[in-house]
């Protein structure tokens, strides 16, 4: 990036060879992964800034826009992840040393509004004024509801299905909504806020109207079962809040309109039966509250995004390789594409304008400013990256059985015949890999001669109409594709004869032993990867999210068990890498201890790495890095193991 403060050097690169110089690369680059603001001539760029003390930090970077179209940096705000745009700049959220709200203009000095040492959850712009709602989180231990049993210990209590262990890490026992002014003149003031019984507040705002606040909720049942919802929350708080409920539809990830008309959601069906869900974008009216779902082809599911003027939404969405730009039109009712360079991976809107991040699997994100008629594109910023050793070529497919088309990505290197093949899968399932990776990068191992694919099996976004094809069929459904993907994906490149690895994270980390028995490689690599699932979905954070999936875990077990992992996943000998973060909610870390040493007495040759400082995801640069080493020595051994057997070259 052109602010090379922010990028951390780890080590010489020279003294590494070309796949971890690549992996020093990757590590030592801050991550652009946000659009967070974005004002008339002045963008927020949200970045994940590494350390060298092995960490990442959210940091906001402002660019100002310049003569002849020109944009350069002017700030940063490290340690903040969050900003709305106001008049006089942004309002930004930073958490060091508590948490605040901070108002900062693209130039002068930053002047703190509001410091707390609860939690700002979320934040949003009252239109027509200089007030900004902020959504806080109080920490607490809920010790007062459970009689004072509690009293003078840790313990979090509670007597709903709602718990969890991140609940337990960060406790927090009540909300306070605030009115926080952006002049000097006036007090923070707070919004009466009751919520419902047995309702939980997710932490999302808007404003519908300058009068009412839409607060995200959700239920959960004793069986896992989580409903969403909305509660419109009087400002003036003379009156109690009332909830909204829209059967069969749960709404999140609110866009609000610049004058406060209606509020953009992404509505997302409640699965009935065996039908999977659907993602809709909808439109709440903030004085008749009717919800419209805007029209879109079968299989294409959009996401809102931001509005250009009183009466245009802009939506993302996914279709096949792309992630584009949908513009609506909502009194025409006609719908127009906007194709940016690469997929969007996040943007924001301003009048006329759009302030895009985008990528591909092969070039790194860039901030770009345009007309959402496509033309004027201003480029803010680039990620400095290596040149890519090698192409990667996106191949449809079509598998037997499945209905709709799939899609493999294949990444070769550039001037000689693979090595080896290298499958990744991705984690979700509900994901892609449309953009760029930081994680699941394929070049280091281009870089050591390898071919990799990336797989894209039924429940990959962007292919809609395969949804059907891997719901509640993770076993027999989608590794089974996926299985098939890889097969015919190695016999149209001539890579059949080469050695085998499959690797993967959460979702991908199960495609990876799920498909072992079937492909035989000679490597797999899983991290964090789901194996049993009805002891994940009675010990996860998201277990509604299994519930949602499978049904109730007391009445539906078998159709669980169907589906998670058998006995005997990997050949006899295959050598696995098997890794987790030990403070991961989403799937409890003795899944792969589990799974390990059952590994071993099955007669794999498995190895663990557990990360003391990870949760889900492996984030930490330096634990990034040891964990491609690893891989990429193990395969140099593997595939060399293979061509001396005479297996493949």
């Amino acid at each position: 990036m052109t602010v090379p403060a922010l990028r951390a050097t780890y080590g010489s690169a020279s003294r590494h060879e070309a796949a971890m110089r690549f992996v020093e690369e990757l590590v030592s680059e801050p991550r652009a992964d946000r659009v967070a603001a974005f004002g008339d001539d002045a963008v927020l760029l949200g970045v994940s800034a590494p350390t060298l003390d092995n960490a990442l930090v959210p940091t906001l970077l402002c660019y100002a826009r310049g003569p002849g179209a020109t944009w350069r940096p002017v700030w940063t705000m490290p340690y903040a992840d969050e900003a709305v745009r106001v008049d006089g700049g942004f309002v930004c959220v930073r958490r060091r040393h508590g948490q605040s709200l901070v108002l900062r203009g693209v130039e002068g000095p930053e002047r703190v509004l509001y410091g707390t040492t609860g939690r700002i959850l979320g934040l949003a712009e009252r239109p027509g004024t200089s007030e900004v709602a902020c959504l806080v989180g109080v920490a607490g231990r809920h010790a007062p509801r459970a009689h004072g049993a509690f009293a003078g210990s840790d313990a979090v209590w509670s007597d709903g299905s709602e718990i969890s262990l991140g609940a337990a890490r960060r406790p927090l026992d009540d909300w306070r909504v605030l009115l926080v002014p952006t002049d000097a003149a006036a007090e923070p003031r707070e919004v009466r806020l009751e919520v419902p019984p047995g309702r939980q507040l997710t932490g999302e705002v808007a404003w519908a109207g300058e009068g009412t606040l839409l607060l995200g909720m959700y239920a959960q049942s004793p069986g896992g079962v989580r409903s969403f919802s909305l509660l419109a929350v009087p400002a003036d708080g003379n009156r109690p809040g009332r909830p909204i409920d829209f059967d069969g539809l749960d709404l999140c990830y609110p866009v609000q309109h610049p004058e406060g008309r209606s509020v953009a959601y992404l509505g997302t069906s409640v699965p009935s039966g065996d039908e999977p869900p659907r993602q809709i974008a909808c439109v709440l009216d903030s004085e008749t509250w009717e919800l419209r779902r805007l029209a879109a082809p079968d299989g294409l599911w959009q996401r809102p995004a931001g509005w250009s003027g009183a009466g245009r939404l802009v939506c993302t969405a996914e279709d096949g390789p792309l992630r584009s730009i949908h513009v609506h039109d909502l009194d025409s009712g006609r719908r127009s594409v906007l194709r940016v360079p690469g997929s969007v991976l996040d943007l924001r809107v301003r009048g006329g304008g759009v302030a895009v991040l985008s990528s591909t699997p092969d070039e790194p994100p860039v901030l770009d400013v345009m007309d959402l008629d496509g033309a004027a594109v201003e480029r803010v910023e680039t990620t400095r990256m290596p040149e890519r050793p090698g192409r990667a070529v996106y191949r449809p497919q079509r598998v037997a059985g499945v209905e709709g088309r799939l899609a493999s990505w294949l990444c070769l290197p550039e001037d000689a015949p693979a090595r080896g093949t290298v499958v990744f899968f991705h984690g979700g399932p509900f994901k892609s890999w449309t953009e760029w990776s930081w994680r699941w990068n394929p070049w280091p191992f281009v870089s050591r001669g390898y071919a990799v694919a990336l797989v894209e099996p039924p429940l990959s976004l962007g292919y809609g109409d395969a949804v059907t094809a891997g719901w509640r069929v993770w076993r027999t459904g989608i590794a089974a594709a996926a299985a098939e993907q890889v097969r015919l994906l190695r016999a149209e490149a001539g890579l059949e004869d080469t050695g085998l690895a499959l690797m993967g994270g959460s979702f991908g980390g199960y495609l990876a032993l799920a498909t072992a028995a079937e492909l035989r490689p000679r490597l797999v690599a899983a991290h964090a990867a789901p194996l049993d699932f009805v002891q994940v979905a009675g010990g996860s954070d998201v277990g509604w999210q299994w519930v949602r999936e499978y049904g109730d875990l007391a009445d539906r077990e078998a159709d669980y068990r169907a589906q998670s992992l058998p006995r005997g996943p990997v050949p006899p000998g295959t050598r696995v890498l098997l890794s987790h973060g030990v403070h991961d909610g989403l799937v409890p870390p003795t899944e792969t201890l589990r799974t390990h040493r059952l590994l071993l007495s099955e007669g794999a040759r498995s190895e663990a790495a557990f990360f003391p400082t990870e949760a889900h995801p492996l984030s930490r640069p330096g634990n990034v890095r040891a964990w491609y080493r690893w891989a990429l020595t193990a395969c140099a051994e593997e595939f060399g193991r293979a061509a001396d057997a005479g297996e493949g070259p």
